[in-house]
């Protein structure tokens, strides 16, 4: 098995659960991953209880320097994709029960 969680593993584990077709389980995850997309697109926050939260951060431009030339370079403002693991995940990461305090 591989150490990734891809889009056709999470389709496997809706036809195991749900007792879906194959093409409505790739429906559903396809859906789900465009919803989530979408959402952080428009600046949303997504709060998965038990798993964690994604949220948009704003990133301002900055200036940098080229670490072979020494060049100042102008590093532009940017939008990244912030993840904060849940109660439950970090506890599951450290192989405690879900209710242990952080």
């Amino acid at each position: 098995m591989s150490n990734k969680f891809t889009r056709s593993r999470l389709q496997e584990i809706i036809i195991a659960a749900a007792g879906m077709e194959i093409r409505k389980a790739q429906e559903l995850a396809g859906r789900i991953i465009e919803a989530m997309a979408a959402a952080l697109a428009a600046g949303e926050a997504i709060e998965l209880r038990g798993f964690g939260s994604l949220e948009v951060k704003e990133c301002k431009a900055y200036k940098a320097r080229n670490p072979q030339t020494g060049e100042p370079v102008a590093v532009p403002q940017r939008r990244r994709v912030l993840f904060r693991p849940g109660r439950e995940l970090k506890a599951a990461l450290r192989g405690t029960p879900g209710n242990a305090s952080d």
